[in-house]
């Protein structure tokens, strides 16, 4: 595409047009949806990114510039999405599997076994925790405790969000590896 055609689009977006938003819309909607798609395998969830990415646009034009990639800008909120999709599934798949499991089933046929393997459970889960460095333990605590993005714990830190996701990896390893049981 024409670099002046380019940035005379990202200049009436910031200027609030609905023709060139909806112009970019068509330029890159398509290769935006293949990437997301690759990326989720679903294309429910593919469409949802891609029209929440979009929508992020809009509401951000003001912060735009010409000079800037406008497709790198673009991957990188669509990419972001899709990692907080990710972490939003995984918090509601565990749920969802604790509701379909054994121990939510028959939990009310022996609660005084449930209630035993749930303070276990608490127990064992504190023993991990406790052997977090200071610095997982907040990042765990800001993540799972406070449902925190990466990106406020980071500056809430002091921290990269690199540094973040890294220690969140690490923390999830640790947990599967030790809750495996429960």
């Amino acid at each position: 595409m024409n670099k002046n055609i380019h940035k005379q689009l990202i200049e009436g977006l910031k200027s609030g047009s609905y023709k060139d938003f909806d112009k970019l819309y068509a330029i890159y909607a398509d290769l935006l949806y293949g990437f997301v798609l690759n990326l989720t395998k679903s294309s429910t969830m593919a469409e949802d990114i891609l029209q929440d990415t979009f929508l992020r646009i809009w509401q951000t034009r003001g912060e735009l510039s010409a000079e800037m990639s406008f497709k790198s800008y673009l991957y990188t909120i669509a990419h972001n999405l899709v990692i907080d999709a990710f972490r939003y599934q995984m918090r509601s798949v565990v749920f969802e599997e604790y509701i379909v499991s054994d121990a939510y089933l028959n939990y009310s046929e022996n609660t005084v076994e449930k209630d035993i393997i749930f303070d276990e459970f608490k127990n064992r889960l504190e023993q991990v925790k406790k052997r977090f460095s200071n610095r997982q333990y907040q990042i765990f605590e800001l993540n799972w405790g406070k449902g925190l993005s990466v990106s406020v714990i980071a500056k809430q830190l002091g921290i990269t969000e690199k540094t973040v996701r890294n220690q969140l990896i690490l923390i999830k390893q640790a947990l599967r590896i030790e809750l495996s049981y429960y």
